[in-house]
C-alpha cells in the first residue's frame, strides 16, 4: 500500500511543473465557472437555481407509505417540485410552486383533507419572505467570507501569500455553485450551510501549505512536497467521510444531507486543484522572487564593498 501511494504522489508531484501551467488550469475553471454563473443569471434572474426557501412556496409533510413516483401521479395535476423522504419514519415531504392566496393552495388543502385526514403538516413561504431569506443567506456567506480573509492577512500579514490564500477559498466555492448549476440544484438552506462549511475545509489546507513554505526552514519544492503529502491525506479522508455520508442519504433519501454532501464534495475536489496548482503556484512564483531580490541585493552589497576598497587604495 505504501509503495502504491508512493507512486500515486510521484505521479501527482506538482513540482516538476512551471509555475505558469500550474496556475493557468485552476484560474481557466474559474473563468468557466463565472461564464456559468452569468448564464444562469440571465436565464433564471439569478447566479443560482432557487429553491422554495428563497423563491416561495408550500411546503407538504404527509405520513404515508406510498412512493415517491405514486405521490406524483396523485398530485401530478399541481405545481409539484420535489418529493423526498424527512427520515422521520415513513414521512415524505413535497414541495409545491403554488402560494396560499392561489386557487391550486385550496385545491391541495381540500385533497390533503380528504385522503390524509390530520396525517399531514402545510407550510407556505411568501415571495417576500424568500427575498428576505435571500439577503440573509448572502449576509451570511459575505460575513463569513470576509472574517476569514481578515484572519488569514492577520495570521500571514504578508499580501501576496495572503491573497493567494483568499483566492483559492473563493474559488472553490465559485465553482461549486458553477457545478450546482451545471446538475440543476436548487440553493436552500442546505446548500447555503453547506457553502459555508466549505469556507473553513478550503483553507485548511491553505493555511497549511502557507506556513510550511513561508515559516519552515529548508528547500522550498522539499518543503512543497512534504505539505502536500500531509495536505492530499487531510482532504482526502475529509472526501472519503463526505462519500459515505452521500451514500448513506442517497440510499435513504433524505434531501437535505443529500445536498449538503454534494456541494461538499464538489467543493472539497476543487479544492485539491485550486490549492496545491493554484495558491502553491503563487507561493512559489512569490518565494522565489524574493529569493532572487535577496541573492541579487546581496551580490551588489558585496560588489559595492569591492568597489570601495579599491578606490581607496588609489
Amino acid at each position: 500500500m505504501r509503495e502504491i501511494g508512493e507512486r500515486i504522489f510521484e505521479n501527482l508531484d506538482v513540482t516538476r511543473y512551471e509555475v505558469k501551467k500550474m496556475v493557468l488550469i485552476p484560474l481557466i475553471l474559474l473563468l468557466a465557472a463565472f461564464a456559468i454563473l452569468g448564464y444562469t443569471q440571465l436565464s433564471v434572474g439569478s447566479p443560482v437555481h432557487l429553491g422554495m426557501d428563497f423563491r416561495g412556496g408550500t411546503m407538504v409533510k404527509i405520513s404515508t407509505d406510498k412512493s415517491a413516483d405514486e405521490l406524483r401521479a396523485e398530485f401530478g395535476d399541481l405545481p409539484l417540485v420535489l418529493v423526498a423522504k424527512t427520515g422521520i419514519g415513513n414521512e415524505k415531504r413535497l414541495d409545491f410552486d403554488i402560494s396560499s392566496e392561489s386557487q391550486e393552495y385550496h385545491r391541495l388543502l381540500d385533497r390533503l383533507e380528504n385522503h390524509y385526514g390530520g396525517r399531514y403538516e402545510i407550510k407556505s413561504i411568501s415571495a417576500v419572505f424568500g427575498k428576505q431569506y435571500q439577503r440573509q443567506a448572502l449576509s451570511a456567506l459575505i460575513i463569513a467570507f470576509l472574517l476569514m480573509a481578515i484572519v488569514v492577512f492577520v495570521v500571514f500579514r504578508i499580501p501576496v501569500p495572503s491573497f493567494a490564500v483568499v483566492l483559492s477559498a473563493f474559488s472553490d466555492i465559485t465553482i461549486a455553485v458553477a457545478c450546482m448549476d451545471i446538475i440543476g440544484m436548487k440553493l436552500s438552506l442546505g446548500t447555503v450551510a453547506a457553502l459555508l462549511m466549505l469556507i473553513g475545509y478550503s483553507v485548511d489546507s491553505d493555511i497549511l501549505l502557507t506556513t510550511n513554505l513561508l515559516r519552515k526552514k529548508g528547500e522550498l519544492l522539499d518543503n512543497l512536497r512534504s505539505a502536500m503529502k500531509t495536505g492530499l491525506m487531510m482532504t482526502s479522508t475529509t472526501i472519503v467521510a463526505i462519500f459515505a455520508m452521500f451514500v448513506v442519504s442517497f440510499t435513504i433519501d433524505i434531501t437535505i444531507l443529500k445536498d449538503i454532501s454534494i456541494v461538499l464534495l464538489f467543493g472539497l475536489v476543487m479544492d485539491l486543484m485550486n490549492t496545491w496548482l493554484l495558491n502553491a503556484g503563487i507561493l512559489r512564483w512569490y518565494i522565489e522572487r524574493r529569493e532572487s531580490r535577496r541573492k541579487r541585493y546581496i551580490k551588489q552589497g558585496k560588489g559595492g564593498k569591492k568597489g570601495g576598497k579599491r578606490n581607496k587604495k588609489k
